[in-house]
């Protein structure tokens, strides 16, 4: 665990257990750059080994996916009790899925976006940079009231 400067103890995951995350979830954020511009689309997720799988129909997220440039997932989830939180951020290069190299996971092959229309394209990410963090969810009281923070960002 490190010590953040609010004091609280956020621990850092290996990539295994960010891993385990990912394998866990299907709902997540995927961050692209759309020419100069950041997009951020929600995505519904699956995993194979180590790859993350989704479906899109053309248009900006797919035109920016192809683009070339480095595209990154966040997933963010919580314990049933909701005392502890946990972040995990893949980053890669997005490419078209190619069933002669990767293969679909057998329980959740045949999952669709939730968004209704055709979203026939299938693309992959091999995250080249993985990480995550987990720290325990303070008592509510412990951040109200707001605090003015005016003098914090001088």
């Amino acid at each position: 665990m490190t010590d953040s400067p609010a004091g609280s103890q956020t621990e850092l995951l290996r990539p295994d257990e960010c891993w385990r995350y990912l394998r866990s979830s299907y709902i997540g954020r995927l961050a692209v750059i759309n020419g100069d511009v950041p997009e951020i689309f929600p995505v519904n997720f699956s995993v194979a080994g180590e790859t993350l799988l989704f479906r899109t129909a053309p248009g900006t997220k797919l035109r920016a996916l192809l683009s070339g440039t480095v595209a990154a997932l966040e997933v963010d989830g919580l314990n049933p009790y909701a005392t502890e939180v946990w972040s995990v951020v893949a980053k890669g290069r997005p490419e078209p899925f190619d069933e002669t190299r990767m293969a679909l996971p057998e329980d959740d092959a045949d999952r669709e976006p939730w968004e209704p229309g055709i979203k026939d394209h299938l693309v992959a990410i091999s995250p080249t940079d993985i990480t995550g963090r987990r720290f325990a969810v303070r008592p509510r009281t412990r951040w109200w009231p707001p605090v003015d923070f005016s003098a914090d960002w001088l």
